[in-house]
C-alpha cells in the first residue's frame, strides 16, 4: 500500500466511514453518521476531502514540531537569553496580534484553498533559509528573530483562513468531529516530531529540523491541491463585498453581543498570556531545574504532545450531552493546577506525568473552547470571528512569551510556571462567573447553516 492510497484504506477499512460520493447541486449532505465506540470518533473521515487534508496535514505538521523545539534550542546556542527567548516567540507570534483579523476577513472572500497553498510555500521558503543559515553555521540571533518575523506575518493570514477551511469541508453535522480531529493530527504530531526533533539534535544539530520542516510542507500543498473544490460546503459568495472597514466591524460586534463567543475569548487569552509559555519556559526548565540535555527535552514536550492527543480524542469520542462550560472550566481549573505544581517540581520522574496531564486539560479546554466558538456563529461571519480567536490566542503568545522571559530572568523558569498558574486563575475566576447564567452549546449539538445576518439582526439574535 502506498501513502496516497492510505486515506482511500481507511475509508473501506471504517464501515461507517463509507466512501464520499459525488451529489448534485443542492442534494442533501450525507446524513449525521451513527455508531459507538472508534468509529463515532472519525465521523469526519466519510469525506474525501477531509480525508486529504487531515494526512496532508498531519505530514507537515511533524516538521513544523521539529522547527518548534529547535528554534529556541538554536537560540540558546547562540547564547541567547530568557529574554531574547521571549522575543523570538513575540516576533513569531505578534503580527497575529494586529493582522489575523484581516486575515479573517480574507478568509471570508477568497478560496481558502488556494490561499493556503500559497502561504504554505511562503512558510517553505522561510523554512528552507533557516535551516541553509544554520547548515553552513552563518546564523545569527539578528537573522532568528528576521526569520521568525516571516513566520508570524505567514501564522496571521494562514491560522483564521485554516480555521475557516475546516468548516467547508463536512457538513454542519459532522463539524465539532471535524475540529476535534484537526487538533488530534495536530496533537498526534506533537508526539511525533518533539521526540524525533530531540534525538536529531543530539545527533545531527538543530539545522537537520528546519531541512525536514521545509520539506515536510510539500506534503500538505499536495492535500490541499487534491481537494476537490466542487465538493466544499460553501456559502453563495455576494456580487459584492463591503468594505473591509464595515467588515471587521460586523465581526468585532458580533463577538462583543454574543456571551459564548466574547467570555471563552477572554479565557483563552488571559490563559495563553500567563501561562502556556511552553515554547519559552520548558528548554530553560528542561536545563536548570532538571539538568536534562536536548533528548530530554524533546522527549518532554513530546509527553506534553501524548497528553494533547488524549485530550483531543476525549473531545472526538465524547458523546455528553453536559453543556460545555464543564469542559471549558473543569479542563481550565486542571490545567492550571498542574502548571502550578510544575514550578516545584524538580525531578524529572514527577515532571514528565505532570507534563502529560498539562498537555490533556490544557487541549481539552482549547479545543472546547474552539468548538463552542464555532458553534456560535453564522457561517457567513465564520472567518472574521475565527480570526478573533487565532489574534486571541496566538496574539498573546508575544506578550506571554515576554512575561514569560521577564519572569524567568527574574525568578527562574520554575517560578514562572507558578506565577504565571496564579495570574491565570484570576481570568478563570471571573469567565466562570460571567458564564454562570449564559445557555452554552452542548457538546453533541450540530451546527446549523444560516444566512448571514445583518449587523443590527446579529446583535439582536445575539442577546
Amino acid at each position: 500500500m502506498t501513502i496516497p492510497e492510505l486515506p482511500r484504506r481507511l475509508g473501506r477499512a471504517l464501515p461507517i466511514l463509507t466512501r464520499f460520493q459525488r451529489r448534485p447541486d443542492g442534494a442533501a449532505s450525507l446524513p449525521p453518521a451513527r455508531g459507538a465506540g472508534f468509529a463515532r470518533g472519525f465521523v469526519a473521515m466519510r469525506h474525501a476531502n477531509y480525508r486529504r487534508y487531515w494526512f496532508g496535514q498531519i505530514g507537515s505538521l511533524v516538521g513544523a514540531w521539529m522547527q518548534s523545539v529547535a528554534l529556541p534550542w538554536l537560540v540558546l546556542q547562540l547564547g541567547g537569553s530568557p529574554l531574547q527567548l521571549g522575543m523570538v516567540m513575540a516576533f513569531m507570534f505578534g503580527p497575529s496580534l494586529f493582522l489575523a483579523p484581516l486575515g479573517g476577513v480574507l478568509a471570508d472572500r477568497v478560496d481558502k484553498r488556494r490561499t493556503l497553498i500559497a502561504v504554505n510555500l511562503v512558510s517553505m521558503l522561510q523554512a528552507s533559509t533557516l535551516f541553509v543559515l544554520a547548515l553552513t553555521g552563518v546564523v545569527e540571533i539578528w537573522h532568528v528573530y528576521l526569520l521568525a518575523l516571516v513566520a508570524g506575518f505567514a501564522n496571521a493570514v494562514e491560522m483564521p483562513v485554516r480555521q475557516a477551511f475546516v468548516a467547508e469541508l463536512v457538513p454542519p453535522e459532522d463539524r465539532t468531529n471535524a475540529i476535534a480531529l484537526s487538533s488530534t493530527s495536530f496533537n498526534l504530531s506533537r508526539v511525533i516530531g518533539p521526540a524525533v526533533a530531540g534525538v536529531t539534535i543530539a545527533v545531527f544539530g538543530v539545522a537537520i529540523n528546519f531541512g525536514v520542516n521545509a520539506v515536510s510542507y510539500l506534503s500538505v500543498i499536495a492535500g490541499l491541491w487534491l481537494i476537490d473544490g466542487r465538493q466544499l460546503f460553501r456559502l453563495p459568495r455576494p456580487d459584492q463585498f463591503p468594505s473591509i472597514r464595515s467588515s471587521l466591524g460586523e465581526g468585532l460586534r458580533y463577538a462583543r453581543a454574543t456571551p459564548t463567543v466574547l467570555w471563552p475569548l477572554v479565557l483563552l487569552g488571559g490563559v495563553a498570556a500567563f501561562a502556556m509559555n511552553f515554547q519559552t519556559l520548558l528548554p530553560l526548565f528542561t536545563l536548570d531545574a532538571l539538568r536534562m540535555d536536548s533528548g530530554g527535552y524533546g522527549a518532554l514536550f513530546a509527553t506534553m504532545g501524548a497528553g494533547s492527543l488524549i485530550g483531543s480524542l476525549t473531545l472526538a469520542f465524547a458523546t455528553s450531552q453536559r453543556p460545555m462550560l464543564r469542559l471549558i472550566i473543569g479542563g481550565g481549573t486542571a490545567f492550571l493546577a498542574l502548571a502550578f505544581v510544575l514550578g516545584f517540581v524538580r525531578s524529572p520522574l514527577l515532571a514528565f506525568p505532570l507534563v502529560a496531564g498539562i498537555g490533556l486539560s490544557s487541549m481539552l479546554m482549547v479545543n472546547t473552547i474552539n468548538v463552542t466558538i464555532q458553534n456560535s456563529v453564522p457561517d457567513a461571519l465564520r472567518g472574521r470571528v475565527m480570526s478573533l480567536y487565532v489574534m486571541v490566542f496566538a496574539g498573546s503568545a508575544p506578550i506571554g512569551g515576554l512575561l514569560a522571559g521577564a519572569l524567568a530572568q527574574a525568578f527562574g523558569a520554575p517560578m514562572a510556571f507558578s506565577i504565571g498558574a496564579v495570574l491565570a486563575s484570576g481570568v478563570l475566576a471571573l469567565v466562570a462567573w460571567r458564564l454562570r447564567s449564559v445557555k452554552m452549546p452542548r457538546l453533541s449539538a450540530s451546527p446549523v447553516l444560516q444566512p448571514v445576518p445583518r449587523p443590527r439582526e446579529a446583535l439582536r439574535e445575539a442577546a
